[in-house]
């Protein structure tokens, strides 16, 4: 029998960088709403990804912002609120944004 190994990913980033696109494509299914417009993800969204051998647990996180207003506040709150608890972080950037682009 082979070993069986299982864990959780936690998908941290900015507004609008794709993190619940991604997350879609890793699962092959819509599980996360995806929109132009920043904040879709509100709460926390997770997916199970089951191989053969082990199982991903996947946590799409609200976008990482600063708040203005009390559900701001605890969107953020939520977001970081999943470091302790993953075994992989995965911070995901715009490749496209202008600070990558400069050198």
């Amino acid at each position: 029998m082979q070993n069986f190994k299982s864990g959780f990913v936690s998908i941290i980033g900015r507004t609008n960088v794709g993190k619940s696109t991604l997350l879609n494509g890793l699962v092959r299914e819509k599980v996360a709403i995806t929109a132009n417009k920043s904040q879709t993800t509100r709460t926390l969204i997770r997916a199970i990804v089951n191989r053969e051998n082990s199982q991903i647990i996947f946590i799409d996180t609200p976008g990482i912002h600063k708040p203005r207003t009390k559900l701001g506040e605890t969107m953020i709150n939520s977001s970081f609120g999943t470091i302790p608890n993953v075994d992989i972080l995965l911070f995901m950037i715009e490749a496209t944004s202008e600070g990558i682009r400069k050198r």
